[in-house]
């Protein structure tokens, strides 16, 4: 199987929470440079005994990979799975290297022909619970050479009860939102040299939610909750709210900060996806549990379907949409409930109902306007609390960057 091997940072940790840490600019620029000049590669031609890439350079260079957070199960399985069908290349970047290889042959089952277009780095796995590991792994991807167009942010937990990863970080904030900041501030500088050269904008894609609406959840002085913990005030509802909403605001400040001709970011909203996130609230309709199928031939199956609950293959399509189609490469710094339909701005209400939100508000309903609905909704969404929180993001993970 297609599997690159690269060498992993040192394993034995010092016991601060703050590595020691070497500055690396010149590595960086080399593994910069590989990345956005490589035009001709294939995985097949990479052993594990010499992972050297070919770097011929090209005034076009070939179609480069998809890394998706959390490809090994949920929508994350379901769009790496939809995205090699249609004969992209797919770095499955999983939790361990045995869950990537599992999610490997999940896709193989059914898509046979994409063996050769279903990557997994050998010796690394995204724990995205400890952020010395998400480095390892962004160290281990830049030096496999991958050419990579398209970072699809997916992996993430819901309304998990109150943890901290191994930094001390809230775990919804940790895992939804500051694993996946330092992850596209590894990779981002290779993706710029690449679309500079390749003259075709990278993507960055945010898996958010529409529950980041949930009012007074995102609180810019306690992201991480010591203060309402504290005061036995934490609830895993809002936790999962704000890191959905802290999404939001990291595509927000990407598109601010990135010229949309070398770098696009989005979020969207996959809809209510029935898969293994919801084990915790709601066991019955999580993915094992259910036979969508037959679930759709029952009424209760068509009322869960016009409610907009999805299945994982439903849910992901969204995913698809931004990470190829080629409209979705020419916008930035949007939120979208469907493929093409932007929310709260520009989604009528037969969009909505046509994507299966129907109870979401649309401005353009009776006394929205007067109400300042539904961007009241979203009152979190703001330039200041955008660059507020990549500038304190940036130092929680400074110390880590790959």
């Amino acid at each position: 199987s297609p599997r690159v091997s690269a060498p992993r940072a040192d394993t034995a940790r010092p016991d601060a929470d703050v590595p020691a840490r070497t500055p690396e600019p010149a590595r960086r620029a080399i593994l910069g440079g590989v990345a956005a000049t490589v035009g001709a590669w294939s995985f097949p031609g990479v052993a594990e005994e010499d992972a050297s890439v070919s770097s011929a350079a090209s005034s076009a260079p070939a179609r480069g990979a998809i890394l998706i957070t959390g490809a090994n199960s949920g929508v994350g399985l379901s769009a790496a799975k939809q995205l090699a069908a249609r004969g992209e290349t797919v770095v499955l970047a999983c939790r361990t290297p045995k869950k990537g290889e599992e999610a490997r042959r999940a896709i193989l089952e059914k898509v046979p022909d994409a063996s050769e277009r279903l990557v997994v780095l050998a010796d690394a796995g995204l724990e995205m619970t400890d952020l010395r590991l998400v480095s390892d792994y962004c160290k281990a991807f830049l030096d496999s050479g991958i050419p990579l167009d398209t970072l699809v942010l997916n992996a993430g937990i819901m309304a998990v009860p109150l943890g901290r990863t191994a930094q001390g970080h809230e775990m919804h904030f940790g895992v939804n939102h500051l694993a996946h900041f330092l992850v596209q501030d590894s990779l981002r500088d290779a993706m710029r040299d690449r679309a500079k050269l390749r003259g075709v904008a990278g993507r960055v894609v945010a898996c958010s939610s529409i529950a980041n609406m949930l009012p007074g959840a995102l609180r810019m002085d306690d992201l991480d909750w010591r203060t309402r913990e504290a005061a036995g005030k934490y609830e895993k509802w809002a936790a999962y709210a704000a890191s959905k909403a802290q999404n939001v605001l990291l595509t927000d400040e990407l598109a601010r900060r990135e010229a949309p001709e070398y770098l696009v970011a989005n979020a969207f909203h996959p809809g209510i996806v029935t898969t293994n996130l919801v084990r915790y609230i709601l066991p019955e309709l999580t993915a094992e549990n259910r036979d969508p199928e037959a679930e759709r031939r029952t009424p209760q199956g068509r009322a869960m379907s016009r409610m907009g609950i999805r299945d994982a293959d439903e849910g992901a399509k969204t995913h698809v949409w931004l990470a190829t189609a080629p409209e979705a490469g020419e916008v930035s710094g949007k939120f979208f409930v469907d493929p093409g339909v932007e929310y709260p701005r520009g989604a009528t209400r037969d969009q909505l109902v046509a994507a299966q939100d129907w109870f979401l508000v649309s401005e353009n309903d009776p006394l929205a306007k007067e109400l300042h609905l539904p961007d009241k909704f979203f009152e979190w969404r703001t330039n200041a609390n955008a660059e507020k929180l990549w500038t304190r993001s940036r130092e929680m993970t400074e110390p880590f960057r790959a």
